[in-house]
């Protein structure tokens, strides 16, 4: 296959595992969608919740996937979708099998049919990806308010995609203890427009989206140290259900 794209992918922490499999914990798997390159999409833990954890969005942050693999090994009881673009974990790239971002091509009021960025390919149309119409899908089974979206970045932050003085005490509370913990920064914005995200996504449809970005190259016993605290907080945060 052909990159269309003069990027070259971000270094990657290690061969990621198996994208969607965790054979270790004996969940059974949902099979919400299939890749571009017909790669199964799996979410684990297919129940109605207050909060799913995503991982995977960008092929080449393999420490999201890592995490939320760590995350289901060590017996996590919401939905977990370890890894919504296996295509391009395997091709080693942001992009899917098609090259296009799937954090630009979800249907949003924003949506743009060019790239702000050559970077982030948005698509031929809102929601035109295979595994964009698996995350819906995925949404539409665990009907969540709330969304933990795993990534990684230069440097790590928890992006809360909501001003704190519009979200209820309880939330901003959680929130700021994960940050505390981590020793990182908590951000409203990743500070350029995102149209086709997740964050517009979520503001369309009354969601909330935490993202938090790892560091990128961040070793297995650095995102494993970090596995209580992430941990805690999912499992607090699914007992808050958010309204926007």
């Amino acid at each position: 296959m052909t990159r269309i794209h003069t990027f070259p992918p971000m270094p990657l922490l290690a061969d990621p595992p198996a994208w969607n499999e965790v054979h270790a914990v004996g969940l059974p798997p949902r099979e919400v969608g299939r890749s571009y390159l017909g790669n199964s999409i799996n979410l684990y833990h297919a129940m109605r919740a207050n909060i799913l954890v995503l991982g995977g969005v960008h092929g080449d942050e393999s420490e999201g996937i890592f995490l939320a693999q760590l995350l289901l090994r060590h017996q996590s009881e919401v939905p977990v979708l370890p890894c919504l673009n296996p295509d391009g974990a395997m091709l080693r790239q942001r992009w899917n099998g098609r090259n296009v971002d799937l954090n630009r091509n979800l249907p949003t009021p924003d949506w743009k049919a060019e790239a702000l960025n050559p970077r982030y390919p948005p698509g031929s149309e809102p929601g035109s990806e295979p595994e964009t119409a698996a995350f819906l899908h995925a949404m539409d089974v665990v009907n969540p308010s709330m969304v933990l979206s795993l990534h990684s970045y230069g440097d790590s932050f928890l992006e809360v995609e909501r001003p704190p003085d519009s979200l209820p005490d309880t939330i901003n509370i959680l929130a700021d203890e994960m940050v505390r913990a981590l020793k990182i920064e908590r951000k409203n914005s990743v500070g350029y427009p995102t149209p086709g995200a997740l964050g517009s996504f979520a503001w369309a449809n009354g969601l909330l989206v935490f993202t938090l970005e790892l560091k990128r190259g961040a070793s297995h016993n650095e995102i494993f140290d970090i596995l209580p605290i992430v941990w805690r907080f999912i499992a607090r945060a699914n007992g808050e259900r958010f309204s926007a």
